[in-house]
C-alpha cells in the first residue's frame, strides 16, 4: 500500500504550535486553541448501503481488525462510530444523552439487532476506540444500519446521519444489480456529502467477465442518476479481513482492498486532515506575523526620540478606540443575525413542517382506526397512541438532521462573513500601527477555523395529556360504536397537540443552540481585536518604559527582543516550505 506522510506533517505540525507558544510575544492562549484544534477535528467517513452488503465487514477491512460483529441477518440497529484512541473502549451514547462505558467484547448488546432489538435500549449512537494508524489524524469510520431491511427504523437511522457526512463509502454487491432503492439513496446522500465511493463488495462471487459487466453497469447507472462520476471499486472485504489476518499478501491482492484503500487515503490526505492542518497552519503564521510586528514596534520604540514615541503613542490611541468601537458592532450585529436566523430559518422550516405532517398523521390515524376498531376499546387506544408517538418521533427526528445541517451551514455562513471583517479591522490596525513606526508590513490571510456541532439532544414529550387520563374510564365503559369514535377523536387531538409540544421543544433546543455557537464564535473571534489591540500597546509601551530608564537597560532589552524576532522568522520560514 502506498506509504502517505499525513502524520508526519502533523506531528510537525503539532511541534510547531509547541515552540510558538513558547515565543516571547505570541499570544500563548491563541496557540493552545489552535493546537486544540487540529486534534479535536473530525472528518466523518459514513459507510452506508442496503442491508446485507458487508459495510460492517468492510469497516474491518480499512482497519485490519475484527472489531464490528458480523453476520448473516440484519445486524447493525444504530449508528457505530469508529475513532482512534490509545486503548481500545466502547462508549454507549443514550438518547436521554447519558453516556456507559462497556468492554469491546460487549459491544454486540447495543448495536445489533440480536443484542438491541428496534433499539429497545434507547442508544442513539456508540462511540468505539481503537488505536489504528488509519484513524489517526481525526479520521471517523461511521457504520450505519442498513437500508431496505425488514426493520424500518435501521433505514430511518441511516437517512437522519447523513447530514453529518463529509464523505460516503456506499457498499453495494457484485451479484445484484444496483437498486432503484440504492440510486435514491445515493441522490439523497448527495445532499450532503462532497465525496461518494462506491463499492462493489464480494467480487470472488463472480467470473472476470461477469464482474466487468456488473462494474460497467454499476457505473453507469450511478453517473445517469447523480450526473457526476462516482468511483467505482470491486472488492472482497471478506478475503481483505482474512488477508490481513494471516497476513496473507496475496490474498489481500486478490481482494482488490489494497487499491480502494490507496484511492480512500489518497483522498483524505487532500481533501480531509490536511486542508484543515493547512488552514490551522496558515492562522499560526498569521499568528507568528502579529507577534513578529509587536516585536518589531518594541524594537523602534526602544530606539525613537521620545517626542516621536509620544506623538505615535497618541495616534494610535485613536485608533485604538476606533477598533474597539467596531468590535463592539461586531458584537451587537452577531447576536442580532444569530436571533435572525431562528427567526427567518428556523420557525418558518418548522411551520410547514407542521402543515404538512398534521395531515399526513391524520391520514395514518383512519387506517390504524380501520386495522383496530375490532379491538377492545383500551387496546384501540393504546394501538393509537403507540403508533402516533412512533410515527411522530421518526418524523420530527428525519426532519430535526436535515434542519440540523441546513442551520449549521446557514450560521457557519455567518461566521465566514463576521470573520472578514474582523480580519479587515485587524489588519487596519496592524498596518496603521506599521506605518507609524516605518515597518514594512503584509497581512497574512487565514480562513477562520470554526465547525458547526451537529447532533444535539433533545427530549421527546409523550406525556398522555391530562384530560385524556381522566376520560380513559369512562370511555372504556361504552359500547364500541360510541366508545370508538370519542378514541379517534381524541387521537385526532392528540396528534396536534403531540406536533405542537415536539415543534416547542424543538424550536427552543436549535434557539438555545444558535445562542451557544454565537457566543463561543464571538468569544474566539473578537478576542483576536483585544489580543491584536493590547500586544501591540505593550510592545509599544514596554520600548517607551525602557526607553525613559537607561540606555544600558534599553540595549538589554534590544538584544532580547532581537533574539525572540529572529525565533519568529526562523519558525515562520520552516513554515512557509
Amino acid at each position: 500500500m502506498e506509504d502517505f506522510d499525513s502524520h508526519l506533517e502533523l506531528t510537525e505540525l503539532r511541534a510547531s504550535l509547541t515552540e510558538a507558544g513558547d515565543l516571547e510575544g505570541m499570544d500563548q492562549e491563541a496557540c493552545a486553541r489552535l493546537a486544540s484544534k487540529l486534534d479535536e477535528h473530525a472528518f466523518n467517513l459514513v459507510v452506508a448501503g442496503e442491508f446485507k452488503r458487508g459495510k460492517s465487514t468492510v469497516i474491518n477491512a480499512l482497519l485490519g481488525a475484527n472489531l464490528l460483529p458480523t453476520g448473516v441477518v440484519p445486524l447493525t440497529s444504530v449508528v457505530t462510530l469508529m475513532q482512534y484512541g490509545e486503548h481500545p473502549l466502547v462508549t454507549v451514547v443514550y438518547d436521554n444523552g447519558q453516556e456507559r462505558t462497556v468492554d469491546l467484547d460487549a459491544l454486540p448488546e447495543y448495536v445489533t439487532e440480536r443484542g438491541n432489538p428496534k433499539n429497545v435500549k434507547g442508544v442513539r449512537e456508540v462511540a468505539v476506540s481503537y488505536p489504528a494508524e488509519w484513524l489517526k489524524g481525526g479520521i471517523r469510520l461511521i457504520d450505519t444500519p442498513g437500508i431496505g431491511s425488514v426493520h424500518q427504523h435501521n433505514t430511518d437511522v441511516s437517512y437522519q446521519y447523513l447530514p453529518q457526512a463529509d464523505a460516503v463509502i456506499f457498499v453495494a454487491s457484485v451479484d445484484q444489480p444496483v437498486s432503484r432503492t440504492e440510486l435514491d439513496f445515493l441522490i439523497h446522500i448527495r445532499r450532503y456529502a462532497g465525496k461518494v465511493f462506491c463499492l462493489l463488495n464480494k467480487l470472488d462471487y463472480l467470473s472476470e467477465a461477469d464482474l466487468a459487466e456488473s462494474v460497467a453497469f454499476a457505473t453507469g447507472a450511478l453517473h445517469d442518476a447523480l450526473g457526476v462520476p462516482v468511483p467505482v471499486f470491486p472488492v472482497s472485504a471478506r478475503l481483505a479481513l482474512e488477508g490481513h489476518a494471516a497476513r496473507a499478501p496475496e490474498r489481500l491482492a486478490r481482494s482488490r482492498f489494497p487499491e480502494f484503500d490507496t484511492a480512500l487515503r489518497r483522498f483524505l490526505l487532500e481533501e480531509g486532515g490536511e486542508v484543515w492542518a493547512q488552514s490551522v497552519r496558515r492562522n499560526l503564521l498569521r499568528l507568528l506575523s502579529e507577534a513578529k510586528l509587536a516585536s518589531e514596534l518594541e524594537l523602534r520604540a526602544l530606539a525613537a526620540p521620545l517626542a516621536q514615541l509620544e506623538a505615535n503613542l497618541q495616534a494610535f490611541s485613536i485608533k485604538k478606540r476606533e477598533t474597539l468601537q467596531a468590535k463592539s458592532d461586531f458584537d451587537a450585529l452577531l447576536e442580532a443575525d444569530g436571533k435572525k436566523l431562528v427567526r427567518e430559518k428556523v420557525e418558518p422550516d418548522l411551520d410547514a413542517f407542521k402543515r404538512t405532517l398534521v395531515p399526513r398523521l391524520l391520514a395514518a390515524l383512519e387506517d390504524w382506526y380501520d386495522e383496530l376498531r375490532r379491538q377492545g376499546s383500551a387496546a384501540l387506544r393504546q394501538g393509537l397512541e403507540e403508533r402516533l408517538i412512533a410515527e411522530v418521533r421518526v418524523a420530527f427526528d428525519a426532519w430535526r438532521a436535515e434542519e440540523d445541517a441546513a442551520v449549521g451551514d446557514a450560521f457557519e455562513r455567518l461566521c465566514d462573513r463576521f470573520w472578514q471583517s474582523i480580519q479587515n479591522t485587524v489588519d487596519a490596525l496592524m498596518r496603521y500601527s506599521a506605518e507609524l513606526f516605518a515597518i514594512p508590513f503584509a497581512n497574512v490571510g487565514a480562513e477562520h477555523l470554526w465547525q458547526k456541532h451537529s447532533g444535539f439532544y433533545y427530549k421527546f414529550w409523550q406525556e398522555p395529556p391530562a384530560l385524556m387520563m381522566l376520560t380513559d374510564g369512562f370511555v372504556q365503559m361504552l359500547p364500541r360504536a360510541l366508545g370508538h369514535p370519542i378514541i379517534l377523536c381524541h387521537a385526532r387531538q392528540r396528534a396536534a397537540d403531540l406536533t405542537d409540544m415536539q415543534s416547542g421543544r424543538l424550536r427552543h433546543e436549535f434557539e438555545e443552540r444558535i445562542k451557544k455557537s454565537v457566543h463561543d464564535f464571538r468569544r474566539e473571534m473578537l478576542q483576536r481585536i483585544e489580543a491584536t489591540v493590547t500586544g501591540i500597546e505593550m510592545a509599544i509601551d514596554k520600548g517607551r518604559a525602557l526607553r525613559m530608564l537607561s540606555e544600558i537597560d534599553a540595549a538589554a532589552r534590544r538584544d532580547v527582543v532581537g533574539l525572540a524576532l529572529a525565533r519568529i522568522e526562523a519558525l515562520e520560514a520552516r513554515l512557509m516550505k
